[in-house]
């Protein structure tokens, strides 16, 4: 065969195939686009962690207790640091209680007892967040049932101890609780403190009472969750000594 007859089928061969795709790709349905613009990665990190269900398929090896190597070195995040994320993402301090009844309607959620946490009797603060902060409250709740399930460990429910602050609950603390600010992140709805002394022990299905942990061994798996939720970007934390807490806002 002629090379000129050898090179027009392969011209004929190539256009042919170019075509088919064409035709393939054009008729094929389109993969949707996603449009990111606008949306808050942190938002829905949180809201994509808190509709995955927990693995209740229990490891046959529990999965190891680490903790973190330094409290301070881990959760550094201060106050001043804090109040950044508060101020952008919260509230509008409130004066006292009867302004928050307004506020509570519009722009917040009621912090409540859940199988995950349990709310303590909060004299200088109200159970309320910005829906954000709630949700990131629950995710760390969550997470930490997870993780009690994969380290074999009985579960507990946490122990929030401080929510939403007005500026005059913060007036009265002031004579108590030495690290109470006048600029608290406590006034705009995105912070609230976790104990990490007092938890809610469970109770078995069949009515018993489970096994007692010590109080320390649940910190060192809390502190696990607060730190790959902090490593995420999801959230300042604050180790606090005297107060026996971490002190979390939403980023």
């Amino acid at each position: 065969m002629p090379l000129l007859n050898k090179k027009v089928i392969f011209q004929v061969a190539f256009l042919v195939i170019v075509i088919i795709l064409f035709v393939i790709k054009t008729c094929s349905p389109a993969e949707p686009v996603v449009d990111i613009r606008g949306t808050d990665s942190v938002d829905v990190y949180l809201t994509q962690a808190l509709h995955t269900p927990i693995d209740n398929n229990v490891p046959a090896s529990p999965h190891r207790i680490l903790g973190v190597s330094s409290y301070e070195t881990a959760f550094p995040d201060i106050n001043d640091e804090q109040l950044v994320s508060a101020k952008q993402h919260g509230i509008k301090p409130l004066q006292n209680r009867k302004q928050l009844e307004k506020m509570a309607r519009a722009k917040l959620e009621l912090v409540y007892r859940c199988p995950f946490y349990s709310v303590d009797y909060l004299k200088n603060s109200v159970p309320y967040l910005v829906p954000r902060a709630k949700k990131l409250l629950d995710v760390i709740g969550r997470n930490f049932t997870d993780s009690l399930q994969k380290k074999h460990l009985p579960l507990a429910r946490l122990t929030v101890t401080s929510v939403l602050r007005t500026i005059d609950d913060v007036n009265s603390l002031q004579g108590s609780n030495l690290n109470s600010t006048p600029n608290s992140c406590h006034f705009y709805g995105t912070t609230f403190d976790i104990s990490y002394t007092r938890y809610q022990h469970g109770v078995s299905i069949d009515g018993k009472p489970q096994r007692l942990v010590r109080d320390d061994t649940l910190k060192w798996v809390l502190s696990e969750v607060l730190r790959d939720l902090r490593q995420a970007g999801t959230c300042q934390v604050k180790h606090e000594r005297k107060q026996g807490c971490f002190h979390i806002t939403v980023k």
